[in-house]
């Protein structure tokens, strides 16, 4: 996959969230030109100077992958400006809890051969 500008820009910042959060690791991912794929290892942190009590009434809500969706989108959008005159963004996204090494390998063998297919995607412009 060849990236423009955007996609640069895209790509960049995926790399930045990993430096800007410290629970947090990355995978396997792939910039498309009108989406992503990535892999988001969440490590749990625990503070010694706190009780453990498995409770979430203390959680950061800066650490959660809404809160990273949303970094992310936001630094994207702040270089994008003056690039582009409409957000680059839908609404939503989708997620999926990774349970297991079958999971894991299944989801990293589709971001992997994503590119492949791009020319079949219904947004696909021949060159």
């Amino acid at each position: 996959m060849h990236l423009n500008k955007c996609g640069k820009i895209a790509y960049q910042e995926w790399l930045n969230t990993n430096n800007k959060r410290s629970n947090i690791g990355l995978g396997e991912f792939v910039i498309m030109p009108n989406h992503l794929h990535g892999i988001i290892f969440i490590h749990k942190q625990i503070n010694p100077n706190r009780d453990n009590a498995d409770t979430d009434i203390f959680h950061s809500p800066s650490n959660d992958i809404p809160a990273i969706i949303r970094g992310y989108k936001a630094a994207v959008t702040r270089q994008l400006k003056g690039i582009l005159k409409h957000s680059p963004w839908q609404r939503n996204y989708f997620e999926h809890i990774i349970r297991n090494e079958q999971s894991y390998h299944k989801i990293t063998q589709y971001i992997y051969y994503n590119p492949q297919y791009w020319q079949n995607d219904c947004f696909y412009i021949q060159p």
